[in-house]
């Protein structure tokens, strides 16, 4: 399941190894990136969905 995280931290993440937070709160390292079709986690989607649109 893939998670919602800011696009920042997930470079970050991925070279250097650190722990991200996705929207639901869950921690963990990037490891993989999303493709098309990938099942999201509710509670992150939920919440992206309630946000104001935005630059980031």
């Amino acid at each position: 399941m893939f998670h919602y995280v800011r696009k920042a931290k997930i470079a970050e993440s991925a070279v250097l190894g650190n722990y991200v937070v996705a929207l639901c709160g869950e921690t963990f390292p990037v490891t993989k990136s999303a493709k098309p079709g990938s099942p999201v986690c509710p509670d992150c989607k939920k919440i992206y969905e309630s946000m104001p649109k935005g630059k980031d």
